[in-house]
């Protein structure tokens, strides 16, 4: 018996042939059909997509980021986003804009949080699965609009997101009290029995 493994992306973009009815594929590479570069395109626009929300395998919070020669902050092809706590930034033309001071220019290196870009071979085998099962119903809704693959793909879908926000939540160690809001609420009552 052989054991399983991580999802390719050539396993992904069959789930979305089969999904239509369409025979699986033996590679990627090459010359494609239609119905091939059509799936591989949705998988990658969805997992863009994905990706782009930012979870906790594709954040890194405490990036330095260094001005080059020009003093700009240029921003690499595979970030999705950038938040910076000390800095009020946008991405533009690749680089960073500073919105207040309406500037590319920065003296100094800066703090970031990023969340990138990664290839779908190193995602985590949920986010795979979510990113195959969405990338799945939007694909048979584009090529066979039929309602009754949608509903089956839909319900898969809707696991595989409660399961992805599971293993969000088990790896990411959030802490209700780390939100603004939530901690306003439970500190209500302490509040008033201090006045």
């Amino acid at each position: 018996m052989t054991k399983p493994s991580s999802m390719t992306e050539l396993e992904a973009v069959n789930v979305l042939l089969t999904t239509i009815g369409e025979a699986p594929v033996n590679t990627l590479d090459g010359n494609q059909v239609t119905d091939v570069s059509i799936a591989k395109q949705v998988l990658n626009e969805v997992s863009r997509e994905v990706q782009g929300k930012g979870w906790h395998f594709n954040t890194e919070d405490g990036v330095k980021l260094t001005p080059d020669n020009n003093s700009q902050l240029v921003v690499p092809n595979d970030v999705a986003r950038i938040d910076a706590d000390d800095f009020n930034v946008v991405i533009r033309e690749n680089r960073l804009f500073d919105l207040d001071d309406r500037t590319f220019t920065f003296t100094s290196p800066i703090t970031v949080t990023i969340v990138y870009y990664q290839d779908f071979s190193v995602l985590p085998d949920v986010a795979k699965k979510y990113i195959t099962t969405r990338a799945a119903r939007i694909y048979s809704d584009r090529m066979l609009n039929s309602e009754s693959i949608h509903q089956m793909v839909r319900r898969d879908e809707q696991s595989a997101l409660i399961d992805l926000k599971e293993f969000e939540g088990d790896t990411a160690d959030y802490n209700m009290m780390d939100s603004y809001s939530v901690s306003r609420v439970m500190n209500r009552g302490f509040n008033r029995r201090i006045l």
